[in-house]
C-alpha cells in the first residue's frame, strides 16, 4: 500500500492525500475526512514515518525555478520533474526567472530569500549565471540545490550544491568544425546576443575560437543577434543573407531558432540544405520534420531528467553527496548539412 493506491481508492490524485498528510489547509474536510478513513481501514503508514512527523508541521516542498521563458528543454525536464516529484509526495513551487532583470548576485540573494521563505526542501534550478558570485552565499543554501545548465564559479567549494551540465563550448565547437570539414568557409551565426552571459554565451565564444583557429576571423561579422525570436530570425536573416550571397551555411547556438532559418534561406531563393547548409543545437523532435530535417547535436534530455531527479531525492533523504556532472550532446545527423558543392 502506498500513496498513490490511496489517491485511487480515494478517486483523488497522489498529490491531494500528500496534503491531508501534510495538514495542508485548501482541501474540503469532506475529501479529508473520506481519506483519513480510506489510511485508517488500510492501515497505512508513510514511507518515512520520521519524515512524515516532521511533515505535520511542514510541508514537503521542492522549487523548480527557470530563466528565461524560450528554452525548451528546460521546460520539457520541469514538466517531467514535477510530475515525478509530484508523485513522490512533494508539493511542487515553480517560477520563472527575468534573465536579464538584475546583478546576479543580488538575483542570487533573492533565490535565498525564496528558498528561505517557502522552507523549500530541495531545488531545481535551470539555467542562468552565477559565475561571479561568492562563495559565501553558495554556503548559504540552507536545502539541496541542483543547477541544470548554469554558468557557476570555475573556483569554489563545490560540496554545497550540485550540478548538471551539458558540455556547451565542446559542442559548439564541434558544430562550426562539422561545417569546415563539409568545405563550408562563409559561414553565419545564429546567437541570442554577444553579451549573453548565459551556456547560449558559452557557444558564442566557441564558436569564435574555432574560426580564429582554422584562420576564418572573416565570418566573425557574420553574427545575427535575436534573443532566439522567430518573428526576429526570419526577416533579419533574409535581409544579411541576401546583403551577402557568399554565405553557404548557418550555425544556430539553438534548436528553437532554427526553423526561422530555413524560411530566411527560402525567402532569399535559395534552398535550404542544399545552397545553404544548417546545423543546429539542442534536440528539438520537430527539427527532425523539417524540410530539409536538421543536423543537430543533442542534449540527453531524458538521462538528464532521470539523474537530477534520483540525485535530489538522495540528497533529501541524506544517502547521497553532492555531485557534479557534465553529460555530451549526441550528433544527430541529417539532411540540412551536405558538402559544399564547389
Amino acid at each position: 500500500m502506498n500513496i498513490r493506491d490511496i489517491a485511487r481508492l480515494a478517486n483523488v490524485t497522489p498529490g491531494t492525500v500528500s496534503k491531508v498528510l501534510n495538514n495542508y489547509p485548501d482541501i474540503s474536510e469532506a475529501t479529508r475526512q473520506n481519506i483519513l478513513k480510506i489510511i485508517e481501514e488500510n492501515q497505512y503508514t508513510p514511507r518515512n514515518s520520521a519524515r512524515f512527523l516532521k511533515l505535520t508541521t511542514q510541508i514537503p516542498q521542492i522549487g523548480l525555478a527557470m530563466e528565461g521563458i524560450c528554452d525548451w528543454l528546460h521546460q520539457s525536464m520541469a514538466r517531467a520533474l514535477s510530475i515525478r516529484f509530484h508523485n513522490a509526495d512533494y508539493t511542487i513551487m515553480s517560477f520563472n526567472d527575468n534573465y536579464y532583470s538584475q546583478d546576479k548576485t543580488e538575483k542570487f540573494q533573492e533565490l535565498l530569500a525564496y528558498i528561505n521563505g517557502h522552507d523549500l526542501t530541495g531545488m531545481v534550478y535551470f539555467g542562468g549565471d552565477f559565475r561571479n558570485v561568492p562563495a559565501k552565499y553558495f554556503q548559504s543554501l540552507p536545502c539541496p540545490v541542483i543547477f541544470v545548465n548554469t554558468v557557476l564559479p570555475d573556483q569554489i567549494e563545490t560540496e554545497t550544491y550540485s550540478s548538471v551540465q551539458v558540455d556547451h563550448y565542446g559542442t559548439a565547437a564541434k558544430q562550426m568544425e562539422y561545417l569546415i570539414s563539409r568545405g563550408h568557409r562563409n559561414i553565419c551565426m545564429l546567437i541570442s546576443s554577444k553579451v549573453d552571459t548565459s551556456v547560449y554565451g558559452i557557444r558564442w565564444n566557441a564558436y569564435q575560437d574555432v574560426l580564429r583557429l582554422r584562420g576564418l576571423e572573416h565570418n566573425l561579422p557574420h553574427v545575427i543577434e535575436s534573443h532566439y525570436i522567430c518573428s526576429t530570425v526570419c526577416p533579419v536573416l533574409t535581409e544579411y543573407l541576401t546583403l551577402h550571397p557568399e554565405i553557404t551555411a548557418v550555425c544556430s547556438a539553438v534548436d528553437v531558432a532554427t526553423p526561422a532559418a530555413v524560411r530566411a534561406i527560402s525567402n532569399t531563393g535559395r534552398t535550404p540544405g542544399k545552397d545553404v547548409a544548417i546545423i543546429s543545437f539542442d534536440g528539438m523532435e520537430a527539427l527532425q520534420y523539417c524540410i530539409p530535417s536538421i543536423t543537430t547535436f543533442v542534449q540527453p534530455e531524458a538521462e538528464m531528467t532521470n539523474y537530477v531527479y534520483d540525485l535530489l531525492l538522495g540528497l533529501i533523504d541524506g544517502k547521497r553527496q553532492h555531485l557534479h556532472i557534465t553529460f555530451q550532446a549526441k550528433f544527430q545527423e541529417n539532411e540540412s548539412c551536405p558538402p559544399l558543392q564547389l
